[in-house]
């Protein structure tokens, strides 16, 4: 005759499950707005069957919680930061762009169309009257008026050259703090891999910095699991991930 403890356990098997489950979708209801927040799924899976030594063999024990995962696709984070990082570069070229265009605007008065067209007018009124100093003096005038306005634009290219050297050091900083951070993430989550858990939020803070790390230069990231090192065939549950920049 079949225990009735044994029915009692696996019914209490199946009520654990579901708990772990019903927990599991109300943290998912809960951060359904929180920013950089990753889905959440019970794994389980049936627990090992009992031998009864009768005619039908093995009788089931219920079911495990195996563990508490992510529903992320590494393939779509891949995508992703891969266009972050052509938005970014494109960005900065587009406000660069549009700066060294606004030195170069005419106003009619003091762009390059204007200020050389004066030149060429005065070479013109040279020619037709090369005796008169009144009209020698209006030309001189002009070019000088061409050379003030090179002298000026080079100028502005040089303080522009300053300021991408010194959002290039400002950039720099960003992605060494960056880099810091995803370090201190990685033990953590090592720490608690070793241990047998799943550290899911760290995770989920760990992508979100590479997310961010993806705006201003571009990433690769290469995890590995880590194998015991006294059994090679043994994965000890932690991984190593590393975060490559600007093609390695």
């Amino acid at each position: 005759m079949p225990s009735t403890f044994f029915g009692l356990n696996i019914a209490g098997s199946g009520l654990r499950a579901a708990n772990a489950a019903l927990n599991t979708t109300a943290n998912n209801i809960s951060n359904s707005d929180t920013e950089n927040y990753s889905r959440q799924k019970v794994v389980q899976q049936a627990a090992d069957a009992l031998r009864t030594f009768t005619t039908y063999g093995c009788a089931g024990a219920g079911v495990e919680t195996i563990a508490i995962e992510r529903i992320r696709d590494e393939f779509y984070d891949t995508k992703y930061r891969e266009n972050e990082t052509i938005l970014g570069a494109y960005s900065e070229k587009q406000y660069y762009m549009e700066m060294i265009e606004e030195y170069f605007t005419d106003d009619g008065k003091t762009g390059f169309t204007s200020v050389f067209t004066n030149l060429k007018t005065g070479l013109q009124e040279v020619l037709k009257n090369a005796g008169s100093t009144t009209t020698k003096q209006d030309f001189i005038g002009t070019a000088n008026k061409l050379v003030e306005y090179f002298n000026n634009l080079s100028g502005n290219m040089e303080k522009l050259q300053k300021d991408i050297n010194a959002e290039i050091k400002v950039k720099t900083d960003e992605i060494n703090s960056l880099s810091q951070e995803i370090t201190i993430l990685n033990k953590q989550i090592t720490v608690v891999e070793l241990a047998g858990g799943q550290p899911n939020e760290l995770r989920d803070q760990r992508d979100a910095l590479v997310d961010q790390l993806s705006k201003v230069v571009d990433v690769e990231i290469i995890e590995t699991p880590i194998y015991d090192t006294n059994n090679p065939e043994r994965e000890t549950g932690a991984h190593r991930y590393q975060v490559r920049i600007a093609g390695g």
